[in-house]
């Protein structure tokens, strides 16, 4: 458990709060540090599959529901997690997605492409390969986790500070502390951080048989294609809730999931900034690139 709930006085119903909250509340008037906090938190979702040092995905759900409950107070903080999101998702989740990709061709032949998932394709083939290569499959798959945590952790932010796309595209971290550390004036109360689909393949169910699982680690593809490719498109820019966010929980079968439909990159935004802009690092914030020091 890495929240906790306050007493409540007076009768009232007060918020959850991270663990972690006294420590985070040490450092939060220092932008420098909390920054620096916060850049070093988001580099434990730096998987690698061809290592065995990563972090695991039950330690990065530790790290996000405290990221979730931490004690925010100016618009700064939320913000500043929500740009260095949008940068590791940028430069992960690419990577994990080609992964996949190449196991799919190595194996079936199938060339995927952003335009959409033909399963007539290739499911018969795929639900007949053999336990070694459906491992090899799903532990690739099992690395996007760490990305659909961080999408979701920022649908959650956005949710519980009213923050829209305008509001995060505008957002400059080089800016100064008089601009950036306005005080938070609108925070949505007693919403949990609860990404059900990060703790379903934690504990996942072993009612499944051979070929159910089959199916599922292709509806997993599905979704995590289906949400990476709407974060480069800009089409999150519908989501308003964090269950918007999420994957629905019916079962994929091969009569009712022939083709799933992907966001048209037609749809991107002609004006405004890129949110995903590169980020300045040569600014009087030394903690931009996460080396902080006091």
């Amino acid at each position: 458990m890495t929240k906790v709930a306050v007493t409540p006085t007076n009768n009232q119903q007060f918020p959850y709060c991270s663990v972690n909250h006294f420590l985070y509340s040490l450092i939060r008037s220092s932008r420098v540090y909390r920054r620096g906090l916060i850049s070093q938190l988001l580099k434990m979702f730096d998987n690698d599959a061809t290592t065995t040092t990563s972090t695991t995905l039950e330690e990065q759900l530790f790290v996000a529901d405290n990221l979730a409950y931490f004690p925010y107070q100016v618009q700064d903080e939320p913000l500043y997690l929500i740009e260095q999101i949008d940068l590791t998702i940028s430069v992960s989740g690419s990577t994990q997605l080609q992964q996949f990709r190449d196991l799919l061709k190595q194996y079936l032949d199938y060339i995927d492409d952003d335009e959409g998932i033909d399963i007539n394709k290739f499911e018969e083939k795929f639900l007949t390969l053999s336990d070694t290569i459906i491992d090899e499959l799903n532990q690739c798959l099992r690395t996007s986790k760490s990305t659909m945590l961080l999408l979701i952790l920022k649908s959650y932010l956005k949710d519980i500070y009213s923050l829209n796309d305008a509001k995060i595209t505008e957002y400059d971290h080089t800016e100064s502390s008089k601009v950036t550390d306005r005080p938070i004036i609108s925070r949505k109360m007693h919403i949990k951080f609860e990404p059900k689909i990060i703790l379903d393949a934690i504990t996942p169910s072993n009612h499944m048989d051979s070929i159910q699982r089959r199916k599922q680690i292709l509806k997993d593809f599905q979704d995590f294609k289906r949400y990476l490719l709407a974060f480069d498109t800009d089409a999150d820019d519908t989501v308003q809730s964090i269950s918007d966010l999420l994957p629905s929980t019916t079962t994929t079968t091969s009569s009712s999931s022939t083709t799933t439909p992907l966001p048209s990159k037609s749809k991107k935004k002609s004006g405004g900034t890129n949110k995903r802009r590169k980020v300045m690092i040569d600014s009087e914030d030394d903690s931009a690139d996460g080396n902080f020091q006091p």
